[in-house]
Protein backbone atom coordinates (compact mmCIF):
# COMPACT_ATOMS: atom_id res chain seq x y z
CA UNK A 1 0.00 0.00 0.00
CA UNK A 2 1.39 3.55 -0.92
CA UNK A 3 1.77 5.85 2.01
CA UNK A 4 0.13 9.42 2.30
CA UNK A 5 2.93 11.98 2.38
CA UNK A 6 1.86 14.75 4.32
CA UNK A 7 4.03 18.12 4.57
CA UNK A 8 5.84 19.14 8.33
CA UNK A 9 6.32 21.98 9.22
CA UNK A 10 9.27 22.97 10.26
CA UNK A 11 10.14 23.32 14.42
CA UNK A 12 9.29 19.56 15.16
CA UNK A 13 8.72 16.35 13.86
CA UNK A 14 7.48 13.22 15.67
CA UNK A 15 9.37 10.67 13.81
CA UNK A 16 10.76 7.33 15.82
CA UNK A 17 14.30 6.69 15.27
CA UNK A 18 15.09 2.55 16.59
CA UNK A 19 18.95 2.00 17.70
CA UNK A 20 20.40 -1.31 17.10
CA UNK A 21 24.24 -2.47 17.55
CA UNK A 22 23.96 -6.36 16.37
CA UNK A 23 21.90 -8.15 14.49
CA UNK A 24 23.26 -12.09 14.50
CA UNK A 25 22.56 -15.92 15.58
CA UNK A 26 19.14 -17.17 16.19
CA UNK A 27 18.70 -16.46 19.76
CA UNK A 28 19.70 -13.27 21.26
CA UNK A 29 21.94 -13.35 24.34
CA UNK A 30 22.11 -9.80 25.48
CA UNK A 31 21.27 -6.08 25.07
CA UNK A 32 23.41 -5.60 22.13
CA UNK A 33 22.33 -8.77 20.17
CA UNK A 34 18.83 -8.89 18.85
CA UNK A 35 18.57 -12.13 16.55
CA UNK A 36 17.89 -12.53 12.98
CA UNK A 37 14.37 -14.25 13.82
CA UNK A 38 13.54 -11.71 16.33
CA UNK A 39 14.88 -8.98 13.81
CA UNK A 40 12.87 -9.94 10.85
CA UNK A 41 9.85 -10.38 13.12
CA UNK A 42 10.56 -6.68 13.59
CA UNK A 43 10.79 -5.40 10.69
CA UNK A 44 7.47 -7.33 9.72
CA UNK A 45 5.58 -5.47 12.15
CA UNK A 46 6.83 -2.16 11.24
CA UNK A 47 5.50 -3.20 7.70
CA UNK A 48 2.11 -4.52 8.56
CA UNK A 49 1.82 -1.48 10.69
CA UNK A 50 2.27 1.13 8.04
CA UNK A 51 5.60 2.49 8.31
CA UNK A 52 7.79 4.23 6.09
CA UNK A 53 11.74 4.10 6.92
CA UNK A 54 13.08 7.51 5.90
CA UNK A 55 16.80 8.30 5.99
CA UNK A 56 17.84 11.05 8.67
CA UNK A 57 18.62 13.79 5.70
CA UNK A 58 14.82 13.73 5.44
CA UNK A 59 13.81 14.01 8.96
CA UNK A 60 16.17 16.95 9.43
CA UNK A 61 14.77 18.11 6.29
CA UNK A 62 11.17 18.52 7.57
CA UNK A 63 12.84 19.36 11.12
CA UNK A 64 14.67 22.29 9.88
CA UNK A 65 13.15 24.03 6.99
CA UNK A 66 9.68 21.73 6.31
CA UNK A 67 8.94 18.65 4.10
CA UNK A 68 6.59 15.93 3.06
CA UNK A 69 6.98 12.99 5.10
CA UNK A 70 4.72 9.50 4.80
CA UNK A 71 1.96 9.20 7.19
CA UNK A 72 3.79 6.76 9.19
CA UNK A 73 8.01 8.06 9.03
CA UNK A 74 10.64 5.80 10.76
CA UNK A 75 14.36 5.76 11.13
CA UNK A 76 16.12 3.14 11.61
CA UNK A 77 19.74 2.94 12.75
CA UNK A 78 22.84 0.58 13.62
CA UNK A 79 25.79 1.77 15.64
CA UNK A 80 29.97 0.30 15.59
CA UNK A 81 29.56 -0.39 11.63
CA UNK A 82 29.21 -3.74 12.51
CA UNK A 83 29.61 -6.54 9.84
CA UNK A 84 26.61 -8.23 11.26
CA UNK A 85 24.34 -5.37 9.97
CA UNK A 86 25.58 -6.20 6.40
CA UNK A 87 25.39 -9.93 6.55
CA UNK A 88 22.04 -10.07 8.29
CA UNK A 89 19.84 -6.44 9.06
CA UNK A 90 20.48 -5.31 5.47
CA UNK A 91 18.91 -7.75 3.31
CA UNK A 92 16.07 -8.13 5.55
CA UNK A 93 15.36 -4.41 4.97
CA UNK A 94 15.85 -4.58 1.46
CA UNK A 95 13.01 -7.16 1.30
CA UNK A 96 10.62 -4.21 2.69
CA UNK A 97 12.20 -1.41 0.80
CA UNK A 98 13.43 -0.06 3.97
CA UNK A 99 16.27 2.06 4.00
CA UNK A 100 18.75 2.23 7.59
CA UNK A 101 21.43 4.61 8.90
CA UNK A 102 25.11 2.78 9.73
CA UNK A 103 27.24 4.74 12.62
CA UNK A 104 30.90 3.80 11.54
CA UNK A 105 34.42 4.10 13.91
CA UNK A 106 36.54 5.49 11.58
CA UNK A 107 39.64 4.03 12.88
CA UNK A 108 37.76 0.18 12.12
CA UNK A 109 37.08 1.08 8.49
CA UNK A 110 38.48 -1.95 7.04
CA UNK A 111 40.07 -2.98 9.95
CA UNK A 112 38.92 -6.91 10.37
CA UNK A 113 36.37 -9.50 9.23
CA UNK A 114 33.55 -8.27 12.20
CA UNK A 115 33.33 -4.68 10.83
CA UNK A 116 31.85 -3.60 7.47
CA UNK A 117 34.04 -2.67 5.15
CA UNK A 118 34.14 0.20 2.28
CA UNK A 119 32.67 -2.23 -0.40
CA UNK A 120 30.03 -3.04 2.18
CA UNK A 121 29.17 0.31 2.76
CA UNK A 122 29.06 1.77 -0.97
CA UNK A 123 26.69 -1.15 -1.71
CA UNK A 124 24.69 -0.18 1.40
CA UNK A 125 24.86 3.79 -0.13
CA UNK A 126 23.99 3.03 -3.52
CA UNK A 127 20.30 1.29 -2.85
CA UNK A 128 19.25 4.46 0.04
CA UNK A 129 21.75 4.26 3.06
CA UNK A 130 23.13 6.64 4.85
CA UNK A 131 26.21 6.62 6.56
CA UNK A 132 27.33 8.87 9.43
CA UNK A 133 29.97 9.07 12.01
CA UNK A 134 30.72 7.40 15.63
CA UNK A 135 33.91 9.00 16.39
CA UNK A 136 37.32 8.16 15.81
CA UNK A 137 37.85 5.60 18.51
CA UNK A 138 34.46 5.05 20.07
CA UNK A 139 35.67 7.03 23.15
CA UNK A 140 33.32 8.62 25.87
CA UNK A 141 34.00 12.36 24.86
CA UNK A 142 32.30 13.46 28.07
CA UNK A 143 35.75 12.89 29.86
CA UNK A 144 38.06 14.30 27.45
CA UNK A 145 37.29 17.27 25.92
CA UNK A 146 40.55 17.68 24.71
CA UNK A 147 40.42 14.81 22.18
CA UNK A 148 36.63 16.01 20.80
CA UNK A 149 38.03 17.82 17.70
CA UNK A 150 40.34 14.77 16.40
CA UNK A 151 37.41 12.21 17.63
CA UNK A 152 34.65 14.36 15.98
CA UNK A 153 36.18 15.97 13.34
CA UNK A 154 38.80 13.67 11.86
CA UNK A 155 36.32 10.82 11.47
CA UNK A 156 33.58 12.86 10.01
CA UNK A 157 36.79 13.61 7.35
CA UNK A 158 38.06 10.17 6.89
CA UNK A 159 34.47 8.74 6.98
CA UNK A 160 33.81 11.06 3.70
CA UNK A 161 37.41 11.12 2.24
CA UNK A 162 36.55 7.08 2.20
CA UNK A 163 33.31 6.93 0.91
CA UNK A 164 33.31 9.66 -1.04
CA UNK A 165 30.17 11.44 0.56
CA UNK A 166 29.02 14.03 3.01
CA UNK A 167 28.37 12.97 6.41
CA UNK A 168 25.66 14.70 7.88
CA UNK A 169 25.10 13.19 11.28
CA UNK A 170 27.27 12.30 14.63
CA UNK A 171 26.16 9.35 16.65
CA UNK A 172 27.99 10.09 20.25
CA UNK A 173 30.00 7.07 21.92
CA UNK A 174 27.99 5.35 24.62
CA UNK A 175 24.85 8.12 23.98
CA UNK A 176 26.73 10.31 26.17
CA UNK A 177 26.90 14.27 25.79
CA UNK A 178 27.62 18.01 27.40
CA UNK A 179 27.08 20.99 25.81
CA UNK A 180 30.39 21.26 24.86
CA UNK A 181 30.50 18.23 22.66
CA UNK A 182 27.15 19.57 20.95
CA UNK A 183 28.67 22.51 20.25
CA UNK A 184 31.40 20.80 18.59
CA UNK A 185 29.79 18.56 16.43
CA UNK A 186 27.45 21.82 15.15
CA UNK A 187 31.02 23.47 15.16
CA UNK A 188 32.67 20.95 12.39
CA UNK A 189 30.07 20.87 9.94
CA UNK A 190 27.04 17.76 11.45
CA UNK A 191 23.66 19.13 10.61
CA UNK A 192 22.63 16.71 13.61
CA UNK A 193 23.59 15.17 16.64
CA UNK A 194 22.39 11.19 17.63
CA UNK A 195 21.76 10.14 21.26
CA UNK A 196 19.57 7.85 23.30
CA UNK A 197 15.89 8.25 24.59
CA UNK A 198 12.02 7.30 24.47
CA UNK A 199 10.84 10.08 23.00
CA UNK A 200 9.80 10.14 19.02
CA UNK A 201 9.43 13.84 18.81
CA UNK A 202 12.15 16.51 18.00
CA UNK A 203 12.06 19.88 18.15
CA UNK A 204 15.23 22.45 17.04
CA UNK A 205 15.94 22.65 20.49
CA UNK A 206 17.30 18.47 20.60
CA UNK A 207 18.80 19.02 17.12
CA UNK A 208 22.58 17.46 18.60
CA UNK A 209 21.00 15.35 20.62
CA UNK A 210 18.14 13.72 19.14
CA UNK A 211 16.50 10.99 21.03
CA UNK A 212 16.95 7.38 19.52
CA UNK A 213 14.56 4.25 21.20
CA UNK A 214 17.70 1.54 21.84
CA UNK A 215 15.90 -2.06 20.72
CA UNK A 216 17.54 -4.44 22.96
CA UNK A 217 18.26 -7.90 22.25
CA UNK A 218 15.47 -9.45 24.55
CA UNK A 219 12.43 -7.16 23.40
CA UNK A 220 9.31 -8.80 21.79
CA UNK A 221 7.74 -7.45 18.74
CA UNK A 222 4.81 -5.87 21.53
CA UNK A 223 7.94 -4.39 23.28
CA UNK A 224 9.12 -2.71 20.84
CA UNK A 225 5.54 -1.68 20.06
CA UNK A 226 4.78 -0.04 23.08
CA UNK A 227 7.70 2.29 22.22
CA UNK A 228 6.35 3.81 19.03
CA UNK A 229 3.52 6.22 18.50
CA UNK A 230 1.89 4.33 16.16
CA UNK A 231 1.18 0.44 16.34
CA UNK A 232 -1.75 -2.49 14.88
CA UNK A 233 -2.28 0.21 11.63
CA UNK A 234 -3.56 2.91 14.75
Amino acid sequence: MTPTWIYNEPGQVTVPILLYHHVEGDVSYSRYYVSVPDFRAQMQALHDWGYTAIPISLLLDALIKGAELPEKPIVITFDDGNRNIYDNAFPIMQEFGFPGVFYIVANRLNSGTNIAHVPELKEMLAVGWEIGSHSYTHSDLTLDHSIAQYEILQSKLDIEDALGIKVQTFAYPYGTIDPYLAQKVQDYGYRAGMGLGASATHTWGTMFYLSRIEIQGDYTVTDMAARLPWKDNK
